[in-house]
Formats: structure tokens, C-alpha cells, sequence
């Protein structure tokens, strides 16, 4: 069966994901602060919306800029898109559970959440861990539902931290995103702005595949092959 794949607007993200973002699944997308998760999701948000499909837009960081957003798309493009900004992790719960009713209603043509840790992060402490995370996964559980059901991408930005016990950067919440995620991309800064995408974890394509783009008011854009530097 062959796997549909929803264009990102982006010709080195598209290039790179053989056709962009997977129907059916979450997709992963993180990093460290100034990395381009932001930019990533606006990106694929006014890309569709600029081709008249609906997105639904979970905002949990106050990150979603109208301004950033009119430099891809149309001005009429900003009327495709539902956008919920929740204040905390219960608002969050809420947003998603509610958010099956809302993309059928508007025939959504993707889900987006950025960040679905943030919230999170400010209530996994101390005794309450074990049950944040439980909720963390059922909220996951549900998305992962939403994108199965209705056949659409579902695309959301992790945070990380720098893990003492392992090399390297670790995602917020741990195994619960990787478990629900089926594929994994990771976005580093280079030089001179370019940044770098990564395969963490993918059902068809291998692990350490990485790409380069740069962030420009257009979008995410070609590095030309001088490489900027």
C-alpha cells in the first residue's frame, strides 16, 4: 500500500521526507530553542491554507505569529486556520479532547500542536510525574487516534534537554512522545543560519538521513550550494 503524504510548501522539507508529511501518523519535530520548530509548523500551516484546506493550530507557547505567517501565505490563507491557545495542561487536555469534533466539523487537513510539552514540562515535578505522564500519553493516544481516523498528518514540536545519561539532547517527556511518535525529525542550528534536519526515527526511511535548509521570509528555502558561508 502505497503511503499519502501531505506537501509541506517546502521544496527542501518535501525533498527531504519523499513528498512531506505522513497521513495517518505524528510526526515529531524537535530541538533546542532557535532551532526553526516554530517555523517548521508555520510553514506547513500556511502552506495548506494558502491551498484553501483547513488547519487546526494548537498553540501552547504564544509562538504563532499572524505577521510570520502572511509572509507564506495569503491574507485570506489566516481564515483556514483554527487556532486554540491554551494557558496550562488543563487547557491543553481540553483543546485535544474536543479536537476530533472540531476537525470533522471543519474537515481539517492537518492537526498541528506547538509545543505539546511545554505545558507539560511546568507540571511533571515531584510526586505528580507518574500522572502528568499518563495524561501526556492519552492526550498523544488521541491525536495518534485523530490522525489514523481521518487519514491526515498530525504534527507536533518536542523540547529537549541535555541528558545525563545518555549523549546528547533528550526529548521532554521521554519514551511517552517516542512511543506515539512514528517519525522522529530533529533540527539543529549550522553556521551562517543554516539549519539541519534529521531522521530520529521513521517506518521507510533510515535513521541519521539529514538535510540542510535555511529559515528565510519566504520559508523554509534552499541552501544554495556555496552554503551560505
Amino acid at each position: 500500500m502505497e503511503v499519502e503524504r501531505v506537501s509541506t510548501g517546502s521544496d527542501p522539507i518535501d525533498s527531504f521526507l519523499k513528498g512531506g508529511l505522513e497521513t495517518g501518523i505524528i510526526t515529531n519535530v524537535f530541538g533546542e530553542s532557535g532551532s526553526g520548530k516554530t517555523n517548521f509548523c508555520v510553514q506547513v500551516a500556511a502552506h495548506l491554507a494558502d491551498q484553501g484546506e483547513k488547519v487546526v493550530y494548537i498553540d501552547t507557547e504564544k509562538g504563532f505569529s499572524p505577521e510570520r505567517f502572511k509572509q507564506i501565505a495569503s491574507d485570506e490563507a489566516l481564515e483556514n486556520l483554527v487556532v486554540n491557545e491554551p494557558l496550562d495542561f488543563e487547557e491543553q487536555e481540553e483543546a485535544i479532547e474536543s479536537l476530533e469534533n472540531i476537525v470533522e466539523e471543519n474537515d481539517a487537513s492537518a492537526v498541528i500542536v506547538d509545543s505539546m510539552v511545554s505545558l507539560y514540562r511546568l507540571k511533571a515535578k515531584g510526586d505528580q510525574y507518574q500522572e502528568i505522564n499518563q495524561r501526556l500519553s492519552q492526550q498523544l493516544s488521541e491525536l495518534s487516534k485523530i490522525a489514523r481516523k481521518e487519514d491526515i498528518p498530525v504534527l507536533i514540536t518536542n523540547q529537549v534537554y541535555t541528558s545525563f545519561d545518555e549523549e546528547g539532547l533528550e526529548l521532554v517527556g521521554r519514551d511517552v512522545p517516542r512511543y506515539w511518535s512514528k517519525c522522529l525529525l530533529q533540527l539543529s542550528n549550522e553556521k551562517n543560519g543554516v539549519r539541519k534536519i534529521e531522521i530520529e526515527k521513521h517506518r521507510s526511511m533510515p535513521e541519521g538521513k539529514s538535510a540542510q535548509f535555511k529559515i528565510t521570509n519566504s520559508g523554509l528555502d534552499t541552501v544554495d550550494e556555496k552554503g551560505l558561508f
